[in-house]
């Protein structure tokens, strides 16, 4: 996967499509999450494949969509790199 241009893509989707993606892959995000996740996306680096991801920019994801959700997408994070 290609994940620059995916980053890409959500910055420039609609929250529409946003949602929908993520309801494709089992995670159900409300407008307001996505939009608390958006400004997060520039703050995303191609380093943390080989670094992981800081635990500060863990925490701001867990206050933009809560803890279940943030598990979900770290999970999901996970499973990909293997």
């Amino acid at each position: 996967m290609d994940y620059v241009q995916l980053l890409n893509e959500l910055k420039m989707s609609s929250d529409y499509d946003v949602k929908a993606f993520a309801s494709s892959y089992g995670i159900d995000l409300t407008t307001s999450e996505i939009r608390a996740l958006r400004p997060l996306l520039d703050e995303v680096s191609f380093h943390w494949i080989f670094t992981g991801i800081p635990e500060v920019f863990i925490k701001k994801v867990r206050i933009a969509i809560g803890d279940r959700k943030a598990e979900q997408l770290l999970k999901m994070y996970f499973d990909a790199k293997r």
